[in-house]
Parts: structure tokens; C-alpha cells; sequence
């Protein structure tokens, strides 16, 4: 089953590499359908060439993380209400998330990444993150931790649930939002 969910993660992530780029040509209607047929037509096609197989290498373990990111950014620019997050809220993740990454790689010498491996910690973070979503009315955390969750219960992919909710590549993706935000 992982084979399978990763080739949706992966499609979507195409979709919306190929989504974005058409936007600045087309409306977006037309490039979102032009994106999720890229998407589909790469993954079904083209996955087992070099280029699809470097994008599994270099994005992988997917998590739900970013397709979940792509997916509200492609909604939200077709006029789905999203709820935005705010600078202090992309500033605050940043740093949190770069100390993380600095402890899973030994930097700190605390291993928070650790703590993906048992239940206990994972429930009890899940809940402070559905309790932050209510408390905020922003329901696209809770629902990413939460599906996090049950992928790993389910054996799907990663050992760890930080892989199905965190991705290193929100580093860059929240600093570029932080700077868009100050121009």
C-alpha cells in the first residue's frame, strides 16, 4: 500500500509543481486541470524513468505533510475558505522546526525526533494539535497530525510519525512565505 499512496502523494506534488508554473499563463480552473492531468499522466507513465524516480528519492518519505500543503494551495486559489496562517505563526513553526531538525541530527543534545517512535508521545501530540486547531478555528493542522497518525498506526510508510506530518522542505517553504509576507 505505500507504493500506492506514495505515487498519489506523488502526483499531487506534480500537480501542483505543474498547477503553479501554468497559473502564470492560465486561469486557475484551466491550470489546475492542466496540472492534475500532468500529475496523473507522470505518475502513471513515468514512473519508473529517472526524473520521476529522482523525485521520489529526493522528497521521500512524502508524509502527508506536503501533499496536504499543495492540495490547500491549490484549493485556496480556486476560492476554497482557508484559513491562513499568520507570520507569527510561520515565524514561531521555523524556529521550533529548525531546533528539531538540529536535535534529530545531534546538534542539540536532545532527540525529539525519538519520540515518533511511541504511542504515548504521539497521542498526547496529536491532541495538543487538535487542541491548538480548535482553539485557533484552523482545522488543517489537526486534520494533517491526524491522518499522520492513522498512516502510522496503519504501518504505512515511516516508523516515526514526525515522517508523516513534518518534511524538511517546509524550512524553505515557510521562510519564503515569512519574506513574500514582508514585501
Amino acid at each position: 500500500m505505500t507504493g500506492v499512496l506514495a505515487s498519489v502523494w506523488l502526483a499531487v506534488i506534480v500537480a501542483w509543481v505543474v498547477f503553479a508554473l501554468a497559473g502564470w499563463v492560465v486561469a486557475e480552473p484551466a491550470s489546475v486541470w492542466i496540472g492534475g492531468a500532468v500529475g496523473v499522466a507522470a505518475v502513471l507513465l513515468f514512473r519508473d524513468t529517472l526524473p520521476m524516480r529522482g523525485m521520489v528519492a529526493l522528497l521521500a518519505p512524502f508524509g502527508v505533510m506536503l501533499p496536504a500543503l499543495a492540495l490547500r494551495h491549490i484549493g485556496a486559489k480556486l476560492g476554497l475558505p482557508v484559513v491562513p496562517f499568520s507570520g507569527v505563526e510561520l515565524a514561531v513553526f521555523l524556529v521550533v522546526y529548525v531546533a528539531f531538525l538540529a536535535s534529530a541530527m545531534g546538534v542539540i543534545p536532545v532527540d525529539v525526533y525519538r519520540l515518533g517512535y511511541a504511542p504515548l508521545p504521539v497521542g498526547a501530540m496529536v491532541l495538543a494539535v487538535c487542541l491548538y486547531g480548535l482553539a485557533t478555528g484552523n482545522w488543517f493542522l489537526p486534520l494533517v497530525a491526524v491522518t499522520g497518525q492513522a498512516l502510522w498506526v496503519l504501518g504505512w510508510g515511516s516508523s516515526n510519525w514526525f515522517d508523516y506530518v513534518t518534511h524538511v522542505l517546509l524550512v524553505p517553504v515557510a521562510g519564503i512565505a515569512l519574506i513574500l509576507r514582508a514585501f
